[in-house]
């Protein structure tokens, strides 16, 4: 396998600069069976993956990846990242941020074939919402007897 390392590396610098102008840069990065999972996208091969990407950012503005750390081991590498935006279907007046790790998985030629996104809406989107979040609350406190 190539060096998972460089690849990782690649592949941390195609998040951190997503734009509308570098989602096709997926092309040259992932297998063409590639799978991505997130809390609320299933989607399988480039083309799937491809329009998810395009679909966040025609929802947010400033969207910005961080990755703050990464960890490989075998054909598997983790990063860790700050995800910064502005909805455009919920105004708050400041950015959100929502914390996460994402699981990246190689094939033997080095191409991304998973991308699994582990992250809590419930805490990170659900309970910002005005409206849903009384409703979160009120569900944490019967689940802990409180």
């Amino acid at each position: 396998m190539e060096d998972v390392g460089r690849r990782c590396r690649d592949y941390r610098a195609f998040l951190e600069g997503l734009g509308a102008d570098t989602v096709a840069d997926l092309d040259r990065l992932a297998a063409p069976g590639l799978h991505y999972h997130d809390p609320f996208v299933d989607a399988r091969g480039r083309e799937e993956v491809k329009a998810v990407f395009r679909q966040l950012l025609r929802e947010v503005d400033a969207p910005r990846f961080t990755i703050t750390h990464c960890a490989c081991d075998g054909d598997t590498c983790f990063l860790r990242w700050h995800f910064t935006c502005r909805p455009k279907t919920i105004r708050m007046g400041h950015p959100w941020v929502v914390d996460g790790v994402t699981e990246v998985r190689f094939d033997p030629q080095g191409r991304v074939v998973e991308h699994v996104e582990h992250w809590d809406a419930g805490e990170q989107v659900y309970e910002r919402m005005p409206v849903v979040r009384g409703l979160i609350r009120w569900l944490k406190r019967r689940v802990s007897g409180g």
